[in-house]
Parts: C-alpha cells; structure tokens; sequence
C-alpha cells in the first residue's frame, strides 16, 4: 500500500470536502468508476489537444450515463485532476481515498498475498496479530498468488511480512549470491 504524495494530497482534500458535504461513500464510488473511465480513455483524457473542460464533461457524462450523481464539487475535482495532469494518478486517489475513510474509522486496512485461499481459522488468526500490533480491527483484502508456492504475505500499516515459501527461497538465493 504504498501511494504516491500526489495521490494522498488529492485524496485527502476531496475527503475533507466529501465530510462536510455527507458524500463519503458517493464520492468513493464516483472515484472507483472514473478510474475505470480513464484506464479505458486514457489516450483522450490526456490529450492536451483537447480542451479541459471537454475532457471533463467526457467524464462527467459517462459518470451521469451510469445513473451516478455528479454534483459540482465531484465535478470540479475531475477539472483539477485533468487541468493539473493528475487525472493519471486516479487509481491511486481512489486507493487511498478508500483507505483514509479506513483510518479515520479507527480500522486498518490490509492486504494479505497467500498461494491458497485462507481459511476462516487461518483469518481469525492474522486477524488478532494484525489487531494486537495495530490496536485497530483489521479490513482484509484477500489475493491469491500461486506464485508464492506457500504461506502469505501481509501488508499493514507500511509494514510488509512475507511468510511465503518463494520469499524465503529468494532471501536463500541473496544470501548465497553474497
């Protein structure tokens, strides 16, 4: 979980702004769909050839087109993000944006890499470690990675434990490299 200070800036602004107006969870699903707006627009959302504004109103109208409500604030955050040549950095924004409204519910959000699917037990357990390291209940974002061979890899409060079978193979291979 590592974003960019761009993204956190970003994030954390439409945050405050999304508190004040009771949009939090709006503007969280508003940030998600845009994302994907412009992982399928990029090439046209990053021409500069093309006004701002049209490429705002691109967005907004494809947002609308969904049934989503675009109120101006929301609005004139996309118009930031495209004018300052952010929009680039929307994937994060909405990463981090879900992750603060994590944070400032007293939880911590966590990314767990395991080559299998994890048991309820096997939860409950990263879950009071999490918990006892943290003092803050867990919200866990499970992924399966053959790869890894074994074991998990867990990512929290900008700590990363790699427990996995591949991640000892390769400190092995470091150590053998010396």
């Amino acid at each position: 979980m590592i974003y960019s200070s761009v993204a956190s800036r970003y994030a954390l602004a439409l945050l405050n702004v999304s508190k004040k107006l009771g949009t939090t969870e709006q503007y969280g699903e508003l940030l998600k769909v845009t994302s994907q707006i412009y992982d399928s627009l990029a090439t046209v959302l990053n021409n500069q050839a093309l006004k701002p504004e049209i490429r705002t109103t691109l967005v907004v109208e494809i947002l609308r087109s969904l049934n989503l409500e675009v109120d101006e604030p929301f609005k004139r955050f996309v118009h930031l993000l495209i004018v300052n040549k952010r929009i680039k950095y929307v994937k994060h924004i909405a990463s981090y944006y879900d992750y603060s409204i994590l944070e400032n519910n007293g939880l911590v959000p966590v990314d767990v890499t395991s080559a299998l699917p994890l048991s309820a037990e096997e939860l409950e357990v990263l879950s009071r470690f999490v918990t006892k390291y943290t003092n803050r209940k867990p919200v866990f974002q499970v992924k399966i990675d053959e790869n890894l061979i074994a074991g998990v890899v867990i990512e929290f409060a900008g700590k990363k434990l790699d427990a996995s079978i591949k991640g000892r193979l390769e400190r092995i291979a470091r150590e053998i490299t010396r």
